[in-house]
């Protein structure tokens, strides 16, 4: 076995781990707006002028917009690259 071999294999863990990461934030975010989704649909039955919604959907995009997205998909990039160059190595 190559001594590349294991230095990919955590390369690429490492590269897993943060797309875990990133798709929790993404998980978070549309289960967020699904609420908003429902909350809706519910204050339009009702017909209830609710701030509700508009509170939800604002949520979601202070997450989409927050530094913690945005450092989750650089840090995929980054672990991809580096898995990427050690299997082209």
């Amino acid at each position: 076995m190559s001594l590349e071999t294991p230095k990919q294999a955590f390369a690429a863990r490492e590269a897993h781990e943060a797309l875990i990461a990133l798709k929790k934030l993404v998980d978070e975010a549309t289960r967020l707006t699904h609420e908003a989704e429902l909350e809706s649909f519910y204050a339009a039955i009702r017909r209830d002028p609710n701030d509700a919604v508009r509170k939800s959907l604002q949520s979601v995009i202070e997450r989409v917009k927050s530094p913690d997205l945005d450092r989750a998909i650089f840090l995929v990039r980054e672990k991809l690259d580096v898995a990427l160059s050690i299997a082209a190595a």
